[in-house]
Formats: C-alpha cells, sequence, structure tokens
C-alpha cells in the first residue's frame, strides 16, 4: 500500500465513511449500471462505471417523491458546481418507491423543476438496487479514478441534516486529490 493509499484509507476511516451499507464493499469494483433509460446525457445509452474511470463518481440512489432525497439536491448541485470540472461526475440512479415514481414524464419534469443536470438512469425494475443491495433513500457512493467504491453513506445531506456533509465533502476533495 503507497503512503498515499494509506492516508487516504486513514482518512475515511477516521471520518466514519467506510461503513458498508450494500453488498458492494468499500475498495471492491462496483456493479456495472444496467437499465435505463438515460437522462441528461448526450447519448442514449448513458454512461458506464468503466467510461468514467479517471474520474471521482457519486452515485447517489434517489426518488423524486422523497423529502429527504429533495433535500439533498441542493448539496449535490452546489458540489456538481464546484467539484465537476476538477473531475467529480455525479450519476443519479433514479429508483421509484411508488409507481407514480415510475413514468418518464414524471421524472423529466422533477429534473427540470429541481434544476437537476448531471446524468440520471431511470432504475424503475430495481436492478441497479438490487445489484448494489441498496437500502436506502437517499444513498451516496464515492467511487474513485480507478474504479473502486471508497465510502458509502445513507441519508439526507442538507441543512437540515448537516452532520454528513463536511466529511463528505472532505472525502470528495481526498480522491479528486488523488492522481
Amino acid at each position: 500500500m503507497t503512503t498515499r493509499q494509506l492516508f487516504a484509507a486513514l482518512l475515511l476511516a477516521t471520518l466514519g465513511l467506510g461503513a458498508q451499507a450494500s453488498a458492494v464493499g468499500v475498495g471492491q469494483t462496483p456493479p456495472k449500471l444496467q437499465g435505463g433509460p438515460w437522462l441528461n446525457t448526450p447519448t442514449p445509452g448513458g454512461y458506464s462505471l468503466e467510461g468514467l474511470h479517471g474520474q471521482v463518481v457519486l452515485v447517489n440512489f434517489w426518488v423524486y417523491s422523497c423529502i429527504n432525497c429533495h433535500n439533498s439536491l441542493p448539496t449535490l448541485s452546489d458540489w456538481y458546481g464546484r467539484y465537476h470540472s476538477k473531475g467529480l461526475e455525479i450519476v443519479g440512479i433514479h429508483t421509484p418507491e411508488f409507481e407514480s415514481d415510475k413514468p418518464l414524464q414524471n421524472v423529466k419534469d422533477a429534473l427540470l423543476q429541481d434544476k437537476v443536470v448531471w446524468p440520471v438512469i431511470q432504475d424503475n425494475n430495481m436492478t441497479n438496487w438490487r445489484a448494489w443491495d441498496n437500502h436506502y433513500w437517499p444513498a451516496f457512493y464515492l467511487i474513485d479514478r480507478q474504479g473502486k467504491l471508497r465510502a458509502v453513506y445513507s441519508g439526507e445531506i442538507s441543512s437540515r441534516y448537516p452532520q454528513a456533509i463536511p466529511k463528505l465533502e472532505a472525502t470528495i476533495k481526498a480522491l479528486l486529490a488523488e492522481k
């Protein structure tokens, strides 16, 4: 283990962001993104995590009808605005909780209303949800430039529940600093 890897591991452990909330463990390669359609992408096929190697990726499981997910969007928008040009990509996985969350037009309308500009995959069949063994809305998975899962957090990140914001942002900055 290099000094930089050791430092990153210690930082994550110290921040308490290494907790496993999915079948995918920290340090492992997460499952492929499946299904669709993709929204907010230049091509209909969307993205693959393999295609995003070299970038830090924040995968966000959410649904537009969830208040905790909705309240987390300003934090995500802020991070996207500040760190996207430095190598951060956010990928939203919209996984419905109710039948009313499934229509594509409802999701498109919510993206416009909430000014979500990062790529989003619609996961109506819960394919990604099951592959990642996710259990929460919202949930956040940070993936490093080499495609390894480095941190997991579930719960609202907002001014109402700001406790995790400094820890997650510090982890994003540390991962962006890794080359």
